[in-house]
């Protein structure tokens, strides 16, 4: 009986993700895999299954990196403090010199095509469970009075989400930091604050 592939899972996934969030999916072979993160072929197809499966498992290694980003900030005791650092954590990833390389879930979604529908699947999930948390922090906020009872909370965070993607879009375009910080803050106070006043 053949025996396991053997290696750090986690470690194999970070050069991985670095290899396609640089390259692309489609810019990626299986050989460039094989060099990044010295897997041999068989182990790659042994325990990803292709190169669209290990794909796959990078947006989820890149989702749980979102996981542990998004928990860094739950300790607060304010809900709408807990989202307003969260949400400009993302505009300074996005403002950072770094972040020209943009977001990898968008990449992934603007490079594959309808018939990448696993991985065009896997976006949507990954994007989602962002959404929603965003969307538990606003209730949380408008049960604790921080925002108005009659705050549509789904339409907000739908639009915090949508703002946060777009920002690490406009980075990709290599837009001036300061103006990104400048628009996500206008973002912001647009979305945000008539619900504030509406709760006072």
């Amino acid at each position: 009986m053949a025996r396991p592939p053997q290696f750090d899972r986690t470690e194999v996934l970070e050069k991985a993700t670095q290899l396609f969030w640089e390259r692309g999916y489609r810019g990626a072979s299986v050989s460039d895999l094989v060099k990044a993160t010295g897997l041999l072929p068989g182990s790659i197809y042994a325990s990803f299954g292709n190169k669209e499966g290990m794909f796959i498992a990078c947006l989820d290694y890149y989702g749980a990196q979102g996981d542990a980003l998004r928990s860094q900030f739950e300790s607060d005791s304010s809900p709408l403090t807990v989202l307003r650092n969260f949400f400009f954590a993302i505009v300074e990833m996005a403002a950072d010199g770094d972040g020209s390389r943009g977001c990898f879930l968008v990449n992934a979604s603007l490079e594959c095509a309808e018939s990448d529908s696993a991985i065009k699947s896997k976006v949507r999930d990954c994007m989602g469970q962002n959404e929603v948390w965003i969307r538990d922090q606003i209730d949380a906020a408008r049960q604790v009075g921080e925002l108005s009872e009659d705050t549509d909370t789904t339409r907000l965070a739908g639009c915090l989400t949508g703002a946060m993607f777009g920002f690490r879009v406009m980075s990709r375009a290599q837009e001036d930091p300061d103006k990104i910080r400048d628009v996500a803050s206008t973002t912001f106070d647009s979305l945000v604050t008539p619900w504030q006043q509406v709760a006072v």
